[in-house]
């Protein structure tokens, strides 16, 4: 999609479809509606006759019948001006840009000054406005071959307003990059596992030269090499080849962010096997690796002052005559040895060892982590709010000051040394997984013990990585989550 933010007057604008958004107060105060005209008219007819109460999410279509140059305009209820928060506005535009995409609109505006209520400023509005639309009108055929006349497409916004500044510009691009990593992250989550492969991954991963991120692959025999025993566990089962992706970007001197993302690529449950009903959903196994491949890509297009640093261990965890068993005790790379309990326990062993590599080579001040790692967190939370663990009360404040922000809902889960009785092993220095019992918990306690010392959150997005109806600016499919949580807390990190 192109955005443009563009100076011009409402009654000038010639587009297939010119959005405006009104408060519920529009209908007691007529200059709230920023009209002229025979716009202001046939507003002003809908709302007087009730037809439009400016209600959250309502809208209504007015035809130009050659009155105005634009072909219709939507009205677009915001409900009261007090209650706008900008994920309302977020939400409320995701709605109206499917609901505009399926009418067949390839081209329209948006007025910036009808969506600067509630405290939001016209340049905040255009970033939300660009993520929106971008984000709410995704639509993919993927491998489809038939009836792709449905999968319609909004190709360009005009964001309209009086005054054009270069800050509102700045923001609308911003919204886009930020909207177009979360929307790859969408496609990779969702994408099927014979060709969403650690191969894959790594290629997308690579492809970040463009932007100014170096990226080291390491293959089966170099992380032999290297000691990275708990992630090749794993991928003793398959021939798919595993991959350990290290990206990097920024400059070394500046504080560093470490990002750690789950990625196998199928999960089987290995000797420890899934039940068939529903196991194709574990294509999506991958999301947190995807994540951070996402998040790295806006990170180097916003040209962030950071160094960040993401790691993504990959592979698939399959059962066949080479494949790790429950009752191993693995070595990892942080020295400590596990005691494997169920091969389908996985998610916790490729981690450890990519945590720990973090931690050790590049010593960042933070490190977070990504996985769709627990069913458990899915019943604690279903699919409303990512859990998460932090071991730093700083690092904490930070993910819920994002959290506000980017609209994506954080739950802090305890961390308690407590949980730890469930990890003791006779034979190794932990098992790795505690039993049904706070499973998401203890899972976090296991990983805990391969932070070195780091400021360290994880996050278990299980049950973030599917969404079955569209709702807001998430359509049906992966909703790519956690990505712009990960870029608000990084925008303002100084």
């Amino acid at each position: 999609m192109k955005i443009e933010v563009k100076q011009v007057k409402l009654t000038e604008v010639h587009l297939p479809l010119l959005l405006i958004g009104l408060a519920e107060e529009t209908k007691e105060k007529e200059t709230d509606l920023k009209l002229t005209g025979a716009m202001k008219k046939m507003a002003q007819s809908v709302i007087t006759l009730g037809d439009f109460k400016a209600t959250n999410g309502e809208h209504t279509l007015l035809y130009s019948n050659g009155k105005f140059l634009s072909e219709r305009i939507m009205l677009l209820g915001l409900g009261k001006k007090a209650e706008l928060t900008p994920d309302q506005l977020r939400v409320t535009l995701g709605d109206a840009s499917r609901i505009i995409r399926d009418i067949g609109v390839e081209e329209l505006g948006v007025s910036l000054p009808h969506l600067a209520l509630g405290g939001l400023s016209e340049v905040e509005a255009a970033e939300i406005v660009a993520e929106a639309f971008v984000m709410g009108s995704f639509s993919d055929p993927y491998q489809k071959t038939r009836d792709l006349d449905k999968f319609k497409a909004i190709k360009k916004l005009h964001l309209i307003t009086q005054k054009k500044t270069e800050a509102s510009v700045e923001a609308a691009d911003k919204g886009l990059i930020i909207s177009e990593a979360v929307n790859l992250c969408r496609r990779l989550a969702w994408g099927p596992p014979n060709q969403i492969t650690p191969t894959r991954l790594a290629e997308e991963a690579t492809k970040l030269k463009e932007f100014g991120v170096k990226t080291t692959v390491y293959d089966r025999e170099q992380a032999t090499k290297m000691g990275l025993h708990s992630f090749l566990a794993v991928a003793k089962g398959t021939s798919e080849p595993p991959k350990f992706i290290v990206m990097e970007y920024g400059n070394p001197k500046n504080e560093t962010v470490a990002l750690v993302g789950k990625g196998i690529t199928f999960d089987s449950g290995g000797i420890s096997i899934k039940p068939a009903e529903g196991m194709y959903v574990m294509k999506a196994d991958m999301t947190g690796g995807a994540v951070v491949i996402c998040s790295m890509k806006a990170i180097a297009q916003l040209k962030l002052p950071l160094h960040v640093v993401g790691v993504v261990p990959t592979t698939d965890n399959m059962p066949d005559g080479g494949a790790y068993h429950p009752g191993d005790v693995v070595d990892t790379y942080s020295g400590l040895t596990v005691e494997v309990i169920s091969t389908d326990a996985e998610g916790r062993m490729i981690l450890n060892d990519a945590l720990s590599y973090a931690a050790k080579n590049f010593k960042p001040a933070v490190m977070l982590d990504f996985a769709t790692l627990t069913g458990a967190m899915v019943v604690a939370l279903g699919e409303h709010a990512m859990g998460y663990f932090a071991n730093d009360d700083a690092v904490a404040e930070r993910i819920e000051e994002a959290s506000k922000s980017s609209g994506e809902r954080v739950w802090r889960m305890p961390l308690w040394e407590v949980y730890d009785d469930q990890l003791k092993s006779d034979v190794a220095d932990w098992r790795h997984l505690g039993g049904r019992p706070g499973g998401a918990i203890t899972a976090a306690r296991f990983l805990s013990k391969f932070v070195m010392d780091t400021p360290w959150a994880h996050f278990d997005i299980a049950g973030q990585d599917e969404q079955a109806s569209d709702k807001g600016y998430n359509p049906k499919g992966s909703k790519g989550p956690a990505v712009r949580l990960i870029l608000d807390m990084l925008r303002h990190w100084n």
